[in-house]
């Protein structure tokens, strides 16, 4: 009887991209067994209906790793464009990161989440982001991009009245229309996603339902998109103005029965984020170091390269607008260095200089600007040189990013 060597290599892993035609589906029934938590049936049809099949799911740049043809580790990626202040970086969203429970713990998805990196890098994306699990993918390079956050309003304080325009429910988050409406409130918001992101609402959830109303012309004037699934009312999405969008949640509430609503996503910097904040409602924030919303940079020099104008006006409505020289940014896999002639910023080959910031992954920090410039340096113990502890935090201030609950991946 042969005895098996329990020192003996796991087989080879192959790393490729998943091909729609071929990989479709036992690819999303790994995905469905993994996430199996939110109900197989529902999670497999939530790919097949707009997540993953008909979305912007980067079929060339994701990978899965297979075993003797056998599809063990996927790591997805979402391609999609986020703004930086008035700039826009190309980026991955991972999401549904996956690997066969018989084939864990060999190392397979350290290996697809390499292949996944290298693939995204040639094919010219700026940074990875995702929304993982706690204390695992900061191995990977991976940050915390922001801290999550939540206000609750009780509906005695929302404005009084009814709302100005009738509004009626609709199913379709993703039209044109609505791409445009968010586009335009969000333009310089960082974190946020230029849409059109997902092509089509996707999910059967009763619990979510989205409701619009029209200006005098017909055109769409504002929407709010609702969920009552965990027994709380919770807003996490809308558009249009702030008043008109808390009367029509005012009268959702009302109809339904409940006395306080939560939002959730909402951009420190909107318009329903200042009016939150100067009126009655609490706010809860998680930090979490390694875990949530989190960040990688894949190409330094291209990030910075399209910030170079968002840089160049910071720099100009600053005490050192007339700043020159270099600064050279460093993270722990790359380095670039920023030529500035007064208030003009572009990304030069050369290195030397001796104004430098330093340091490892929380680099992406700085460049979206996820806390006070001076909190990411000390916490991360970056080390700055010559003149780089004043351009810091002119370059790269505190911007609040988040990403809407819709585009999320």
């Amino acid at each position: 009887m042969a005895i098996r060597n329990k020192t003996q290599a796991p087989a080879k892993l192959e790393l490729i991209a998943p091909d729609p035609k071929v990989h479709a589906e036992d690819m999303i029934e790994l995905i469905s067994r993994t996430f199996s938590q939110a109900g197989y049936y529902n999670f497999r049809d939530l790919c097949r209906k707009g997540y993953v099949i008909g979305s912007h799911y980067d079929w060339a740049s994701s990978r899965i790793g297979l075993v003797n043809g056998r599809i063990v580790t996927h790591y997805g990626v979402w391609d999609w464009r986020m703004r930086a202040g008035s700039g826009v970086l190309r980026v991955g969203g991972i999401g549904v990161v996956a690997t066969d429970p018989d084939f864990r713990g060999k190392g397979y998805m350290a290996e697809t989440i390499g292949a996944t990196h290298e693939a995204m890098r040639s094919s010219g994306y700026d940074m990875a982001m995702l929304f993982g699990i706690r204390d695992f993918y900061h191995r990977y390079g991976y940050c915390r991009a922001w801290a999550d956050n939540a206000y609750y309003v009780e509906r005695a304080r929302l404005p009084k009245g009814s709302p100005k325009r009738p509004f009626r429910e609709f199913p379709d988050l993703a039209s044109d229309e609505v791409a445009r409406l968010h586009n335009r409130e969000n333009a310089a918001l960082t974190g946020t996603a230029v849409r059109p992101t997902y092509r089509r609402m996707c999910h059967d959830d009763r619990s979510r339902k989205a409701y619009r109303w029209d200006d005098a012309r017909g055109r769409l004037a504002g929407y709010v998109y609702v969920t009552t699934k965990w027994g709380k009312f919770e807003c996490i999405g809308h558009g249009g103005d702030v008043e008109e969008v808390l009367k029509v949640l005012g009268a959702l509430m009302k109809r339904a029965g409940y006395n306080e609503i939560k939002f959730f996503g909402v951009h420190y910097d909107s318009d329903l984020g200042r009016w939150l904040r100067r009126n009655n409602s609490r706010k809860e924030i998680n930090f979490v170091k390694s875990g949530g919303p989190m960040v990688r940079t894949l190409n330094l020099a291209t990030s910075l390269g399209k910030l170079s104008g968002v840089l160049s006006k910071r720099l100009r409505e600053s005490c050192l607008s007339g700043w020159s020289g270099k600064l050279l940014v460093e993270d722990s896999r790359e380095s670039a260095v920023l030529e500035i002639r007064r208030s003009r910023v572009s990304v030069s080959p050369s290195a030397k200089t001796r104004h430098s910031i330093r340091g490892g992954n929380e680099i992406a920090q700085l460049l979206i600007g996820t806390d006070d410039p001076g909190e990411v340096i000390d916490s991360a113990d970056m080390s700055l040189s010559g003149d780089a502890k004043a351009l810091a935090p002119v370059l790269f201030p505190n911007q609040h990013p988040n990403l809407a609950a819709w585009d999320r991946f």
